[in-house]
């Protein structure tokens, strides 16, 4: 991926499927998106991750530690940050036809992507502390 992250998937034709993200060296956002109609439910291996939302007009943060999940909401546009090194799971569940249910939203894009690592292990308020 462009920011380093390394990604092993398994998808299928209706929309469904499995990502495996492992983290760069560096770490870093992955792209602001949503979906009209598949659900994504992120699980944390290693390390922490960040997932902010953008719902009515506000970002609201969600932090997940090794053994956390969560699973978004369709039209719920969401982004990710993943420290250096962590590792996620991402299951892709409901049914698209065609397969395809991935737009950007370069407004939460906006909102997120300058959000430097420092300012989020703030926000989780030292949840993450003992986490690299």
């Amino acid at each position: 991926m462009e920011n380093g992250e390394l990604r092993f998937r398994l998808t299928a034709d209706d929309g469904s499927g499995y990502v495996r993200t492992v983290a760069s060296e560096a770490g870093g956002w992955q792209n602001s998106h949503y979906h009209e109609a598949v659900l994504e439910t992120y699980i944390a291996q290693h390390g922490w991750m960040a997932l902010a939302e953008l719902v009515d007009h506000e970002v609201r943060w969600h932090f997940l530690l090794p053994g956390a999940v969560y699973t978004t909401r369709p039209k719920i546009s969401h982004n990710v940050y993943l420290p250096a090194h962590a590792v996620i799971h991402t299951v892709k569940h409901g049914t698209v036809a065609g397969g395809v249910d991935w737009y950007s939203d370069s407004v939460l894009d906006s909102m997120t992507k300058l959000v430097p690592e420092e300012d989020i292990r703030r926000r989780m308020g030292g949840m993450g502390e003992d986490w690299p």
